[in-house]
């Protein structure tokens, strides 16, 4: 059953050019907005890795800390000193 489909119609080159310079302007404005975008977020990048590495590196100074006081609490509970009567 084929579908018998009406003639194209003919559209004014005016609004052609429209379409075409619509089309246009809107890619141009994406990649300059995208490229706007991206430098931001280069930005802000940065400083969220570092604020992350000073994270890190607070959290393993506190677990060093944590682990050492740790052994020491143990070493005191396993070994106690030895007193002299």
């Amino acid at each position: 059953m084929p579908r018998d489909f009406k003639a194209p119609v003919n559209v004014s080159p005016l609004i052609r050019f429209g379409r075409w310079s619509f089309l246009l302007l809107g890619v141009t404005y994406g990649a300059t907005r995208h490229s706007y975008l991206q430098k931001k977020e280069d930005k802000t990048k940065e400083t969220r890795h570092q604020k992350i590495a000073e994270r890190e590196a607070k959290i393993a100074a506190e677990k060093k800390k944590f682990a050492e006081d740790e052994i020491k609490d143990l070493d005191v509970i396993f070994n106690p000193p030895k007193t002299v009567t």
